[in-house]
């Protein structure tokens, strides 16, 4: 429990979650030679039980945000959630059919795409990245303050964000390399990548369901900041005389 809520619980739980999927990983190369970790069905299976897991906790742990000022808060958190899960289904690729994928730019500038699928597309892209905007403006104070305090939730958050830009430069650098040097990396190499982008991803619900139970604890210890939205010098008390996140 202590480990749980400490500030670098996030950065932990990667560390070792990550040694053990490259030891798995090289030792599986080893064996059978070419190894594709993208056609494994395990590496998705554990994915989408931690989407479970962290749907689980969100769903148990409601009555830390209904009927109190974090409310919105815990639909826009939820609402992400219900979207990073679709997007490691797949939905990108079932918003058209006459493209690979919907919501890169090319997508937009292509002119044989149909006008509908563009205006379908940028309609879920402007809400997801709304919720986005709309969490970033109002914590984003609370999220550096708390970060430099070592705050246990604001340290997860922190090293939920920077492992969602690890695992996206692991997915696209290799495209990305090719596209500028007109060459392909070497195969070891492209193996690490995709290691760490098909581990990496399956981290993400984890780091998000910790940040959840972070707070949980938090606000069972009465130690959750004032509420952080009100103004200065004013104390709102919700739920058993504790204001927060």
């Amino acid at each position: 429990m202590k480990r749980l809520q400490s500030p670098s619980c996030g950065v932990f739980l990667i560390a070792v979650a990550m040694a053990l999927y490259f030891i798995v990983c090289y030792a599986l190369r080893m064996v059978f030679g070419v190894f594709d970790v993208e056609e494994v069905g395990a590496t998705e299976a554990l994915t989408y039980l931690f989407y479970g897991f962290s749907g689980g906790v969100a769903f148990m742990l409601y009555g830390d945000y209904i009927n109190t000022p974090r409310q919105r808060t815990y639909f826009a958190i939820c609402f992400l959630w219900f979207w990073a899960l679709l997007r490691e289904m797949g939905f990108q690729h079932w918003l058209t059919r006459h493209d690979t994928t919907a919501i890169k730019i090319r997508f937009f500038t292509n002119p044989n795409n149909p006008l509908h699928e563009k205006i379908l597309t940028l309609c879920i892209l402007a809400l997801i990245f709304g919720t986005l905007l709309y969490l970033l403006i109002k914590y984003w104070k609370w999220l550096v303050r708390g970060f430099s305090d070592s705050n246990p939730v604001c340290c997860t958050i922190v090293t939920l964000c920077v492992w969602t830009a690890v695992t996206q430069f692991a997915d696209r650098f290799p495209w990305e390399y090719k596209k500028l040097t007109g060459e392909k990396l070497t195969e070891p190499v492209i193996f690490f990548l995709r290691i760490l982008e098909e581990g990496g991803e399956s981290l993400l619900p984890l780091l998000f369901a910790v940040a959840l139970l972070q707070f949980h604890f938090m606000l069972r210890q009465r130690t959750v900041p004032e509420e952080h939205e009100q103004p200065e010098g004013k104390h709102v008390t919700v739920q058993n005389g504790v204001s927060g996140w």
